[in-house]
């Protein structure tokens, strides 16, 4: 990591992965959205952004260090944007992130951090993708890096979902989004150049479609259609399980227990749904929303730590794959704190996790240990009637001013 001084910081200067990563193993459930809603993406407009965004975080055992926090602008396809930081933000570079609580009548012990940002003495002054930065006593010591968005509504973004798509042998396993982009007078002769849609399913990023190109380019819109693309696995609905009363077993609970470090809970056994059919409910389409049961306690600092325990049924372990546990639970990554493992005691896949407590969704997945492809076809299975979410980014290059704005924004629900 190239040392970035207190001034002067260039967004070419950071040369990590610009993704929702955590650096360190004590960072625990980090928590950035919008307008006060958990369930809210980090995205604000930029005429109006002054504490739009809530940022909130967890220090296993913390002791209360003073933090510091600053953010780089990025491309569509987010790498660091080859601009200075005069020109995408005004004010000072880097931050102090001192406005932290200790946790209350809790098994285990933890700080909990709350920010309200951007601050009118650091504000992004352009649109586009931004990754939040935030370190210890200089940028080398690196605790965890957040995307969020600033858009700047110039183009109105609109799609839908026909029941079949262009490859009818799809038609009941996938989705297709056909795009609209009305741009009304930003048109300019480079529209095929500098346009790139970006779309998203639920929470992922691992198979969001980035630097799509228009398909048609109209007097007056953009296309983006009969693209393979657009075409994205249907899934399922996402399991679901809540831990915000340790003293109720809730739906798809089997056990709870109480430790002399913690509270413990096996979630009820899990097999495949791939040959089942489909059952709509409800869901928060891969989220988690921390919170306690009792009103009288606060979420952020009296809400606590648990052990989770997965049990996935398998008569034998995969061959070709590796099974994860999916959704913002784990930041909607894939690392070892989500990987099961197979027990052949117990002919099945076992994995255990330390959760806040709250309402959580999830979703098993396999990823080929060769093409590394996140699929649901054996686990979940793939149905049309899944209700997805999906999020549509359209950035326009700026060739004046050399970076991606981003100039429409909006969401699509499958049905």
């Amino acid at each position: 990591l190239v040392l970035c001084g207190a001034t002067g910081l260039f967004a070419q200067d950071f040369d990590l992965p610009c993704g929702n990563l955590n650096y360190k193993p004590e960072v625990q459930t980090v928590l950035l959205y919008a307008d006060g809603n958990q369930l809210n993406d980090p995205i604000i407009p930029l005429e109006d952004m002054v504490e739009r965004l809530t940022l909130s975080f967890d220090i296993i055992d913390g002791d209360g260090e003073i933090l510091n926090y600053t953010f780089i602008h990025c491309s569509h396809d987010w790498e660091p944007t080859d601009i200075q930081r005069i020109q995408y933000a005004s004010g000072f570079d880097s931050d102090r992130l001192d406005d932290y609580a200790f946790s209350r009548n809790t098994l285990i012990d933890y700080a909990n951090y709350q920010l309200r940002f951007p601050k009118e003495d650091m504000m992004p002054t352009v649109s586009g993708n931004y990754l939040l930065i935030v370190y210890g006593d200089d940028m080398n010591d690196l605790y965890f890096t957040r995307r969020f968005m600033v858009v700047d509504q110039k183009a109105q973004v609109s799609a839908t979902v026909p029941r079949y798509p262009d490859d009818l042998a799809l038609t009941n396993t996938h989705q297709q989004l056909d795009i609209r982009v009305a741009m009304n007078n930003y048109l300019t002769g480079n529209t095929q150049q500098y346009s790139y849609l970006t779309i998203r399913q639920n929470g992922r990023w691992d198979n969001a479609a980035e630097g799509l190109k228009p398909t048609y380019v109209y007097p007056d819109y953009l296309s983006f259609e009969h693209n393979p693309q657009t075409v994205f696995d249907a899934t399922n609905q996402y399991r679901r399980f809540n831990t915000s009363n340790f003293y109720f077993q809730s739906e798809n609970l089997a056990h709870i227990r109480q430790t002399d470090e913690s509270f413990e809970i096996d979630i009820a056994t899990c097999e495949s749904r791939a040959r089942k059919a489909y059952a709509s409910y409800e869901d928060i389409h891969g989220e988690k929303f921390i919170y306690v049961e009792n009103e009288d306690l606060d979420n952020a600092t009296e809400a606590d730590y648990c052990r989770v325990n997965f049990f996935y049924k398998s008569e034998a372990p995969l061959t070709h794959e590796d099974l994860y546990i999916m959704g913002a639970l784990n930041d909607w990554c894939f690392n070892e704190s989500n990987k099961m493992r197979y027990d052949y005691r117990l002919r099945g896949y076992t994995c255990s996790m330390v959760l806040k407590q709250g309402y959580y969704n999830f979703m098993f997945v396999t990823i080929d240990r060769t093409n590394h492809e996140v699929l649901t076809d054996m686990t979940a299975g793939n149905h049309w009637e899944t209700n997805n979410v999906y999020k549509l980014y359209f950035y326009y290059y700026n060739a004046l001013k050399g970076y991606d704005e981003l100039v429409g924004y909006a969401t699509v629900n499958s049905h």
